[in-house]
């Protein structure tokens, strides 16, 4: 899992430059990650994909559909602030939604222990408190968490119906109607005018190319990492799982504060003074709750 969130880091940084960049519309760039999780799934038809009965096919199918629109919602973030603000931000939310989800389906089993509970509490502290642009008593401005919110709320659909999907099919297969769906999900913005206009007017050069192919590589690594877990994963430990988002975040961190060194306007991050304070103290926040998980 740590792994998964490793690799999401790095995806993370192509995100932003892209949306910063070569592609700065959030809908034209999530078209062409949906797009092209549909002929990534073509490959994986030879491997032994089995489809299950029709219910499950459009459990699946609504799974991955969910999930664009939750990177949508992401990217629509990341383009309006700082990518090491908005991450953190998602990953603070995600594990409650999750929670909350997971609650009301198996409203018996024990999800969180009192440790857990606490490393709940430190997690989204730290997430929130990095995603603020200054310490204020505005915390929960919307207006600031509105988008990250809205991509939280949905990838924690997306992983409760997968773990759904998952309990009645195998790995292979699941993954095989997620990433059919989130091509379908894609296809959705062809219907409207302004986002087809949008989508048929961006200019792929051979560089843009190559390096929107190799961030989505990184993040097929880290989304099959993630997805396998959840596969093997109990139901009362998914929300542990996403949890772990804030690792995703110090991996985050790390990597931005190389590239701040080397190109201080590269991602237009902010990394100095008291907002350089602010990050630490959060970093602490999230160490103890990641710590506190461990236990």
């Amino acid at each position: 899992t740590i792994l998964a969130y490793f690799f999401l880091a790095i995806v993370s940084l192509f995100d932003r430059y892209f949306l910063v960049g070569p592609i700065p519309n959030p809908k034209t760039y999530t078209f062409y990650v949906g797009i092209l999780w549909f002929f990534i799934c073509l490959f994986l038809i030879p491997f032994g994909i089995t489809l299950p009965g029709l219910s499950l096919i459009i459990l699946g199918l609504v799974t991955g559909l969910i999930r664009i629109f939750a990177i949508l919602f992401l990217t629509e973030a990341i383009i309006k602030s700082e990518v090491s603000r908005v991450i953190p931000a998602i990953g603070g939310f995600l594990p409650l939604f999750t929670f909350f989800f997971f609650f009301l389906y198996f409203p018996k089993a024990e999800i969180l222990n009192l440790f857990q509970l606490i490393a709940f509490v430190l997690l989204v502290s730290g997430s929130v408190l990095v995603s603020l642009k200054k310490l204020s008593l505005k915390i929960f401005n919307f207006e600031t968490l509105k988008y990250p919110i809205i991509s939280a709320f949905l990838f924690a659909l997306n992983f409760f119906l997968m773990k759904i999907l998952f309990l009645e099919i195998n790995f292979l297969s699941g993954f095989f109607l997620t990433l059919i769906g989130g091509g379908l999900g894609a296809a959705i913005f062809l219907i409207f005018s302004p986002f087809r206009e949008s989508i048929f007017a961006q200019k792929f050069t051979p560089k843009i190319s190559g390096l929107f192919l190799l961030g989505q590589a990184f993040g097929g690594l880290g989304v099959i990492s993630q997805f396998y877990a959840v596969f093997l994963a109990k139901p009362a430990q998914v929300p542990l799982i996403n949890a772990l988002e804030g690792t995703r975040y110090l991996f985050l961190l790390f990597f931005v504060f190389l590239l701040s060194l080397w190109r201080p306007y590269f991602l237009r991050e902010e990394m100095k003074g008291t907002v350089l304070l602010q990050k630490i103290i959060a970093i602490l926040l999230i160490g103890g709750g990641l710590a506190l998980l461990a236990t």
